[in-house]
């Protein structure tokens, strides 16, 4: 199940092969980011049936920044430097 601070995968879009974290979901609809092409500040919006749940999830509490964000994904295996 998708919630807020899941680490999610596209798997419909341009950006199927990036991994994101959601940062907040609504009735059909995620808000992801990853730190890099989607920063903090402007996150992307996906349907739900469109993402695949990797079942880890990330502290959003701790994370404040695209740098704790990015190296927090890193650390997971879950981006590539």
């Amino acid at each position: 199940m998708i919630k807020t601070g899941s680490i999610v995968r596209p798997i419909a879009g341009s950006d199927q092969d990036r991994f994101f974290v959601v940062t907040s979901v609504t009735e059909n609809r995620a808000y992801l980011c990853d730190g890099r092409k989607q920063p903090l500040s402007h996150q992307k919006k996906k349907n739900l049936k469109h993402l695949q749940d990797t079942g880890c999830t990330l502290d959003l509490a701790a994370v404040t920044t695209n740098k704790q964000l990015r190296k927090a994904l890193t650390s997971l295996g879950f981006c590539r430097i």
